[in-house]
């Protein structure tokens, strides 16, 4: 093997893995890799901030199924990685992650923009590493990128002595292909899908209630074929978003705090829930003794560490979702099922709890009718990201994606700031696709440095910046269990989105009475440059369906008592 440095052993690394993208930005200690870099047969996206390069490498990841790959340098560098690194592991995003770091020989004597990165995020990433000599990073990069990609996907860190990425070895990087004590994808028991099979023969009332863990397009293909041989109802969760086929005739809708009424009055009659690929999220169950309190409940996952963490099943089935689908699609063929179409019917025409609040005024723009328009007008077939909040609410309630990888938003870590750069991580991954960004005015003051990215890039992201003058989800709490005291949240002196976004370069909208609704987003929507459109709307409009804090997913708030 010739010798190559560190820094060349990382990148033909991610090369033979199919990287072809890296979001990253330089400084001091990782300044040998970027200038290995530079001639490498790699994209590299300079984005504003490295927590938005981390949001885009995940984005990127979660809309292509490839790795996605970050970089930053040490110290600051490094830290400000932490938030998207979070993100990521809580939504199972496969990130790879490189951070600059001091020489080995000056760990420890607070050298200049030193930070032990390695210890701050070993406990929110899949595996942490810290490469001190060249001659372990062949095996390090391998595993890195093995571990990352393989089973329940993850974020993982390698923290670059900068010696590390100077130094030469003669070492080639192996291909790895298992772990000691990993295993990425459990054997199916098929005693245990057997017991789940009877169980679901048996039910009168079942429900299936899908998770991130379909985000791959053969499971979700495998899933879909599973739903029409049993004919459940079917809801999912926020991360679970465009998982059931768009014309399969059960398909519920997102369960939970903010679910739709229908959904979760579902879930809370069945006699049988089968949970697939989900983590059982507190802001799915509400309380959880009166999550489907009836139910006797089959849970499907990777992990086994999600399996009774939070809902005892009756059933568990820990298994790769696809390889247990595709197994229980068999056990379906040879011992069918009675179709359950009068159930789902019966919870199909239950209402959603989504009917528009009437507008005071004719001369108000209410964000809710604003996204009915969006989503009619776009169709199912473009990428769309959110942000935190109300905004993302709203979305989720109504948005209509043909795939799961074309609905992104964080969901486990709830962060701010997520939406705009995940747009533009997906937009990179899947070329001359439109990519929608629905943020609010909050989260979009975190990230909105990188309009100079979408401007650069000439990316077809399309913003549309939902501005209430409030961070809308607090204040709704406020409203509702604070006696209206708007501690923190007003947000009177927000700027003019659109004369911010023309400044960086991006084609921008005001969008402030409703008689113009249509006519703005078509001239918004309609090329395919970066685009934002600012949209002046309501100041105190509330999500609803909402269940308060300690209650059941059955009792679900309408209106503001």
């Amino acid at each position: 093997m010739p010798r190559r440095n560190g820094s060349q052993v990382i990148i033909d690394a991610l090369i033979d893995a199919g990287v072809d993208t890296v979001f990253g930005y330089p400084g001091g200690q990782i300044m040998p890799f970027f200038d290995v870099l530079m001639d490498a047969p790699l994209d590299h996206v300079l984005p504003r901030h490295e927590q938005m390069a981390v949001h885009a490498a995940d984005a990127y990841a979660r809309s292509s199924g490839r790795l996605g790959v970050c970089v930053t340098t040490s110290g600051p560098g490094a830290t400000n990685m932490a938030t998207g690194i979070s993100t990521a592991q809580m939504d199972s995003a496969p990130v790879l992650c490189l951070s600059g770091q001091v020489p080995a020989d000056f760990l420890g004597s607070d050298a200049f923009q030193e930070a032990d990165i390695f210890a701050m995020v070993s406990a929110m990433t899949k595996q942490a590493f810290q490469a001190r000599d060249v001659e372990e990073l062949p095996e390090m990069i391998a595993e890195a990128i093995y571990v990352a990609t393989s089973g329940r996907p993850g974020p993982v860190l390698i923290d670059l002595c900068r010696n590390a990425q100077i130094d030469e070895t003669d070492k080639p990087t192996p291909t790895i292909t298992s772990l000691p004590g990993y295993t990425p994808v459990p054997t199916l028991d098929p005693a245990k899908l057997a017991e789940a099979h009877s169980l679901l023969a048996s039910a009168k009332r079942p429900v299936c209630i899908i998770g991130g863990g379909c985000r791959d397009p053969e499971a979700a293909k495998i899933f879909r074929k599973w739903c029409e041989l049993t004919e459940l109802p079917v809801a999912n969760t926020l991360q679970g978003t465009g998982a059931p086929d768009l014309g399969y005739p059960g398909r519920l809708g997102m369960a939970g705090v903010h679910g739709l009424w229908r959904t979760n009055e579902a879930i809370c009659k069945c006699d049988l829930l089968i949970a697939c690929g989900m983590r059982m999220d507190d802001r799915v169950t509400g309380k959880v003794d009166r999550f489907a309190p009836d139910a006797k409940v089959v849970h499907i996952d990777i992990d086994s560490a999600e399996l009774g963490k939070i809902v005892r099943p009756w059933v568990s089935v820990h298994a790769d979702l696809q390889h247990a689908m595709e197994a229980w699609c068999e056990l379906l063929a040879e011992e069918p099922v009675e179709p359950f179409t009068a159930w789902r019917a019966e919870c199909m025409a239950v209402r959603t709890g989504l009917a528009l609040p009437p507008a005071d005024r004719d001369d108000v723009v209410q964000p809710q009718r604003i996204l009915d328009d969006v989503f009619e007008m776009i169709g199912t077939s473009h990428i769309v990201t959110t942000d935190v909040g109300q905004n993302q609410m709203w979305t989720c309630q109504r948005v209509v994606v043909d795939s799961p990888r074309k609905f992104l938003s964080s969901g486990g870590a709830g962060t701010m700031g997520y939406g705009f750069p995940a747009a533009i991580g997906a937009a990179l991954a899947n070329p001359g696709q439109k990519a929608l960004a629905v943020v609010g005015d909050g989260g979009f003051q975190m990230a909105a440095m990188e309009l100079v990215t979408v401007a650069r890039l000439g990316l077809p992201v399309k913003v549309l910046v939902l501005d209430n003058h409030f961070l809308g989800m607090v204040r709704q709490w406020q409203e509702l269990f604070f006696n209206h005291r708007y501690s923190g949240t007003v947000m009177a002196d927000n700027p003019d989105f659109a004369a911010l976004a023309r400044v960086f370069g991006v084609e921008a909208f005001t969008l402030s009475d409703p008689k113009d609704i249509r006519a703005t987003l078509g001239a918004w929507w309609s090329s395919d440059a970066p685009a934002l459109c600012h949209c002046l709307c309501t100041p105190e409009e509330n999500v609803f369906p909402m269940v308060s804090p300690g209650v059941g997913i059955d009792q679900m708030m309408e209106e503001a008592p």
